[in-house]
């Protein structure tokens, strides 16, 4: 455990795919989509000092949490969720966000995973091969648009970016489109 702390704290340093959610957007997004509700969520992309944990904590919610650098190695792309999962909800490196969608909808497919919240840019909503994952799920797809960009946690320098969530089979969202 503690080899693995320690790459992961130096991946924190140098990986631009290594970026910290702010407590403020977990906490708009747990209540947007009314996290309690959820039985057991995943969050594959989080480590010990993730907010997405910290507030599950808080709110004594079931969930797994995976990352690479945690005890197992947990690759996104290798790892299952876990039984019963009806919700993956993580910021993803950015870097790999058309795998990361390609394998969130598969894991829909085989029906391992029920819904997902997807904090990713806004320029995740461009380009042909990711409009056509979107419009084959629009039917449960929500869109959630940053008003304000997010000032990532842990950059030296400046990490401002256009965000949204990107939402699949969440009940308590009714619109396709929203705006926080």
């Amino acid at each position: 455990m503690i080899q693995e702390n320690i790459f992961y704290e130096m991946d924190k340093e140098c990986n631009p795919d290594h970026v910290a959610t702010p407590r403020y957007v977990v906490e708009d997004i747990y209540d947007l989509i009314d996290i309690t509700s959820f039985n057991m969520i995943w969050f594959p992309f989080n480590n010990y000092d993730s907010h997405f944990k910290l507030r599950a904590d808080e709110l004594n919610l079931k969930y797994k949490a995976t990352h690479i650098f945690d005890d197992c190695g947990n690759d996104f792309f290798k790892t299952l969720p876990p039984k019963n999962c009806d919700l993956l909800i993580s910021n993803p490196p950015f870097g790999k966000q058309n795998d990361i969608i390609k394998r969130t909808f598969e894991l829909i497919d085989k029906g391992l995973i029920k819904s997902f919240c997807l904090l990713l840019p806004l320029s995740t909503l461009e380009t042909p091969t990711r409009a056509e994952m979107y419009e084959k799920y629009i039917d449960k797809l929500s869109i959630i648009i940053f008003k304000k960009r997010i000032k990532f946690l842990g950059k030296k320098t400046s990490f401002n970016k256009g965000c949204c969530w990107i939402c699949y089979n969440i009940p308590k969202l009714k619109r396709q489109l929203y705006w926080i």
